[in-house]
């Protein structure tokens, strides 16, 4: 019986080759996710068949992927319900009129996100890019949706369409860096790094760039150095009480592993 993961992969290269013969994805990028998806369904194949056994050190790299995609999503929705509640955009209906502006309806969309209705929050952002099909806000946080449902490829192009005519959309690049680091091959997470750098070299007043460049330092590049500078930089963005503490352990323990590296 195939696993969910390897149902998963099958379903995305089938849907690889419609969109490619669409003509909706360029020759790199067919090429690259291709390869990508092969790569990850031959891997899930040889573990379910007995062949490879994941590590305790994979699981563990599983496990903090997860639980730190889980705190972005979160976080970002909270904040961005904040963000969206009680604004209202020129020429658009004062309080106590009906509001069904695209602005109201994707603050809507945001809190039904928040409380991972993702079904719901699909449709709704789905009819706000309808009546307006650049706002940015939206193609975002559509973009969040997809990937929360297992569809990276079309968060990513719907990021790309943000930043072609928004270059230096911090969501935009964080969240797209965000998603090819995870890729399991190495010229995506390049890309992804290179997005997340981007991000940060912008000097955002948000903390999610710096605390995802940071994790991708330490866990992936094993670059401590890199990856207390970016924490310490999070911190600096006045992160959520509840991380704080999180990250400075963090920051005690690689500061310890890098003295007892130069003894």
């Amino acid at each position: 019986m195939l696993s969910e993961e390897q149902e998963f992969l099958l379903r995305s290269l089938d849907d690889l080759e419609i969109e490619y013969s669409n003509g909706d994805l360029s020759d790199d990028e067919y090429v690259t996710l291709k390869n990508d998806y092969t790569h990850r369904l031959a891997a899930v194949t040889r573990i379910v068949t007995g062949s490879e056994v994941a590590s305790p050190i994979q699981k563990q790299k599983r496990y903090l992927w997860w639980v730190t995609a889980i705190v972005f999503v979160g976080i970002s929705a909270g904040y961005a319900v904040a963000q969206f509640s009680g604004l209202r955009a020129p020429g658009e209906p004062l309080s106590g009129e009906i509001d069904r502006s695209p602005r109201n309806r994707l603050a809507d969309a945001q809190r039904l996100f928040f409380v991972d209705d993702m079904q719901a929050a699909r449709g709704v952002v789905e009819e706000v890019l309808r009546d307006a099909p650049g706002m940015t806000e939206a193609l975002v946080l559509s973009a969040q949706i997809h990937e929360r449902m297992a569809n990276p490829l079309a968060a990513v192009r719907q990021l790309d369409e943000v930043l072609q005519t928004e270059p230096a959309n911090i969501d935009a690049l964080t969240l797209r860096g965000w998603i090819l680091v995870r890729i399991d091959d190495p010229g995506v997470r390049e890309e992804g790094v290179r997005s997340l750098d981007q991000a940060v070299s912008l000097q955002p007043d948000v903390y999610d760039p710096y605390i995802f460049r940071g994790f991708v330092a330490r866990e992936l590049e094993r670059d401590f150095d890199l990856a207390i500078r970016m924490y310490e930089m999070a911190l600096d963005r006045d992160p959520p009480d509840a991380m704080q503490p999180e990250l400075n352990r963090i920051i005690e323990e690689m500061n310890s592993e890098l003295d007892r590296a130069s003894d």
